[in-house]
């Protein structure tokens, strides 16, 4: 099932997902297919044919997302998350001057196979069924065949989901794949290097997966020269890239403080020598990582303006998001309906889309609202009654997700009267056709009087544009909010109290 993300995305309850995922410790580093993209041969054996391409003007390529989630919708991958890693890949990125944003809305798929697929051959037929043309397609899921991620050259990228947190750099590392990087320790794939025995001049790997189209049958093999130390076989062993170091740890392996392996190796001459874990293609944990190296940024480019550039956009992006969201009501303990309460905040400059939280606990452990908006207001379900509320909303566009969340807010949840009853008494709101100067009648149930009333009038994009607090002492309120320098158009008033919230629509002339 496909779905195009709507305006209004519910997340669900996020303290619920950890326990339904596929931990990182479960899951193998990469199952990229092993193998060297003929393009990059190209590039190695005749560079000069490239040097048109080597600027360091900035490179905006397109992603396509999928998120995709069980049959019935669930466990799908978080946006919090989402925003997270897009964020991180970008920071990963910006040494290269490459930088990615979201060309087209988030794809919703519902596949429980999908999600957690046991092999690349569910992976293809996933990526195969859904993948959008002149982007690179990357797909969020569970488990992708075991691993943290994986790139297919014909198809896309998988992620797993418990291998995008901030400061994971997985995502980093399949799209260095997707842009035509090979692992420094190409060959070595499924092998365990040993000290104890003489290092081969070469080792053979499969490359089954390793076409532009799908290949079936034996899997063909293929044979990769061992890098040396000395350089001299650079330019052809290995991943084919001189300022990468030598590299024969195909395990996730931890690094000392100059980001080198643990694991001393030597090479065919018996020279002694460490693994670079500073580089984002290397397995190094991720802590040690932080790189990709100068020929690995220079090949990224040139695989980009040469053969996809489809993927490039050309124009203007996005501003950056600078400013926190302010939350305009409900603030500083105010009365809220437990069922159908408003959360409205300002409108953020730069800001497509929104994503609001809201908890009864101030960390935010386990979140009864987690949604996604393109609007500045969100009408929620049920909360728990006579409870205390936390809520914030952070803000981001196709470019940016790297804005934080804005200061927390709190609300106090109140029964609602039953709608039967709320229709059965008589709310009035009039004229709704207002001028400036104009005074607004609001005419209460006997009932109501003597309870605390919140009035707040918000525009058309959601900001608050008046705001009122008051007993209720008559059956009778008039207001006269509209100034001269409301703008004309819809205009939205919401009056609260603790028998419920009531809602009238104005329009300004």
């Amino acid at each position: 099932m496909r779905l195009l993300l709507p305006t209004l995305f519910f997340l669900g309850l996020t303290g619920l997902l950890s326990a339904q995922e596929v931990d990182k410790s479960q899951l193998g580093p990469c199952g990229s297919p092993v193998g060297i993209d003929p393009w990059l041969i190209n590039y190695t054996e005749h560079p000069g044919d490239y040097l048109f391409d080597r600027s360091d003007d900035p490179i905006y390529v397109g992603l396509q997302i999928h998120l995709v989630a069980k049959d019935n919708g669930t466990s799908r991958f978080p946006v919090e998350n989402l925003l997270n890693a897009f964020c991180q890949l970008n920071q990963d990125y910006e040494q290269s001057g490459i930088r990615f944003y979201f060309k087209n809305p988030w794809n919703l798929i519902d596949s429980t196979g999908w999600h957690k697929h046991a092999d690349l051959q569910q992976g293809i037929s996933m990526m195969l069924t859904n993948n959008v043309p002149d982007a690179l397609n990357i797909y969020f899921v569970s488990d992708p065949a075991g691993n943290c991620g994986y790139n297919l050259p014909y198809g896309g990228v998988a992620i797993a989901h418990s291998c995008a947190f901030e400061g994971d750099h997985t995502w980093a590392h399949e799209v260095g794949h997707a842009l035509s990087l090979p692992h420094p320790f190409l060959g070595w794939e499924g092998k365990t290097y040993n000290y104890g025995v003489a290092t081969p001049e070469t080792v053979t790997y499969d490359y089954t997966y390793f076409h532009d189209t799908i290949q079936t049958g034996p899997g063909p093999l293929d044979t990769a020269f061992v890098e040396r130390v000395n350089g001299s076989n650079c330019t052809f062993a290995a991943d084919r890239i001189c300022d990468t170091k030598p590299d024969y740890l195909s395990y996730r392996w931890d690094c000392d403080a100059q980001n080198n392996s643990l694991v001393k190796m030597k090479d065919q001459d018996g020279l002694d020598f460490y693994s670079d874990g500073t580089l984002f293609m290397s397995y190094s944990l991720d802590k040690c990582q932080n790189r990709f190296s100068d020929d690995q940024i220079t090949r990224m480019r040139a695989n980009l303006l040469t053969q996809k550039q489809p993927w490039i956009f050309t124009g203007t992006p996005e501003p950056t998001i600078t400013e926190a969201a302010v939350l305009l009501d409900p603030i500083n303990d105010a009365p809220a309906p437990n069922i159908g309460a408003t959360l409205h905040w300002a409108p953020v400059p730069g800001a497509t889309g929104y994503v609001v939280q809201a908890s009864r606990f101030s960390s935010f452990t386990v979140k009864e609202v987690n949604v996604y908006t393109t609007d500045t207001m969100v009408t929620v379900g049920t909360l728990g009654n006579n409870t205390k509320y936390y809520w914030k909303v952070r803000p981001f566009n196709n470019w940016d997700a790297c804005a934080a969340f804005s200061p927390v807010a709190t609300f106090n949840t109140m029964t609602v009267v039953g709608t039967g009853e709320l229709e059965k008494e008589t709310w009035r709101c009039y004229p709704s056709l207002l001028r400036a100067g104009q005074l607004v009648v609001v005419e209460i149930p006997e009932t109501w009087l003597g309870q605390t009333a919140s009035l707040a009038i918000y525009d058309a994009t959601g900001r608050q544009v008046w705001q009122s607090k008051q007993t209720l002492l008559n059956r009778r309120l008039e207001q006269s909010p509209v100034t001269a320098s409301w703008a004309t158009g819809l205009y939205h008033l919401v009056f609260t109290t603790a028998k419920g919230t009531k809602t009238q629509a104005l329009t300004v002339e």
